[in-house]
């Protein structure tokens, strides 16, 4: 039963990303009978990590490979998890080390690539299209699961709940960047027609089989929405906005693509000032900033200050806001 305990232990530490830790707390349990064959892996990938924190990546992926034996698995995928890690845990000289090494590696990642830039390049203005794609079709799979049940993410119901003080009925309903399709349940409520874009093939899929949308379409935000001209009276938002630096060119596009008093309705990640690339690749805004550039076109009715999700040791900060298309 100590063993267990000890093995129990080891798992905690590796999961609030105390390497070290949990590579001492193996040990100990170790010592008192052997490791199962998935605790003896997480040690080693625990080693692993714990050693690109603090010396050459390449000395840390042979030693992963040597604790890992048979059961080792690829390392540029050990790399690329290592990097999320220590990105999501502001570890960011580790992460720079790792995304100089996955830089060398063949063929290019675009995932990689774009995160690895934005570490030390904050004049990126938007996530390019070609990452957001990879990005969701990579982890289409497990989505649902990790953002709905692992980090606490209620966004879109939080959104919808809102936007029903104010509205309760609308005729043609746009979910903006729907994924898996989420959104569909709490937009529901609202009746009409529901219309789904999303840049990922694969999490379109997703969505098909979840049902709701009366239409899917696989575009850029931006392109379909020019497409569309006062087609919605509701656009929805959901982890959206995440994804661009400078929103006037989306705000003048929703505007575009709403009917006069239609509502714009979406979530943000919380900057202090203006809006900021983050060490995830995603965008920041501060609430002045939004304000800012929604007030040519928009009335802002409602922010509320929430937490989006669980993130590394604490919860990120967030804004959910419902916005209405002036005359």
């Amino acid at each position: 039963a100590e063993a267990v305990w000890g093995s129990c232990l080891a798992q905690a530490l590796y999961m609030t990303a105390d390497f070290a830790g949990s590579v001492a707390a193996f040990d100990a349990a170790e010592r008192l009978e052997p490791l199962p064959v998935n605790a003896a892996l997480t040690r080693a990938q625990a080693a692993a990590f714990a050693g690109m924190e603090t010396g050459p990546v390449e000395a840390a992926l042979d030693l992963y490979g040597q604790l890992a034996g048979p059961q080792a698995g690829d390392a540029v995928q050990l790399a690329r998890e290592a990097f999320a890690v220590f990105t999501a845990f502001e570890r960011l000289d580790a992460a720079r080390a790792v995304g100089a090494w996955l830089e060398r590696q063949a063929p290019p990642d675009v995932i990689q690539a774009y995160e690895a830039r934005v570490l030390d390049d904050p004049s990126v203005t938007r996530a390019p299209a070609d990452y957001v794609e990879a990005l969701f079709d990579d982890f289409a799979e497990r989505f649902d699961h990790q953002l709905v049940e692992m980090l606490d993410y209620r966004a879109p119901a939080e959104l919808a709940g809102m936007l029903e003080r104010y509205q309760t009925r609308f005729e043609r309903v746009l979910d903006l960047g729907c994924g898996t399709g989420l959104s569909a349940e709490p937009l529901a409520r609202f009746g009409g027609t529901l219309t789904g874009v999303d840049l990922s093939r694969a999490m379109l899929e997703r969505a098909a089989a979840r049902g709701g949308y009366a239409e899917l379409v696989q575009a850029d935000a931006l392109a379909f929405l020019a497409g569309r001209p006062a087609a919605f009276d509701l656009v929805f938002a959901a982890d959206v906005l995440i994804y661009f630096g400078d929103l006037a060119a989306l705000f003048e596009t929703v505007a575009a693509a709403l009917t006069e008093g239609g509502y714009f309705v979406f979530s943000t990640e919380l900057a202090e000032d203006g809006w900021q690339v983050l060490p995830s690749g995603r965008f920041a805004h501060a609430r002045a900033y939004v304000e800012a550039v929604a007030g040519p076109r928009f009335e802002v009715l409602e922010m509320v200050p929430t937490a989006l999700r669980r993130e590394g040791h604490s919860t990120l900060a967030g804004g959910l806001y419902v916005l209405r298309r002036k005359a």
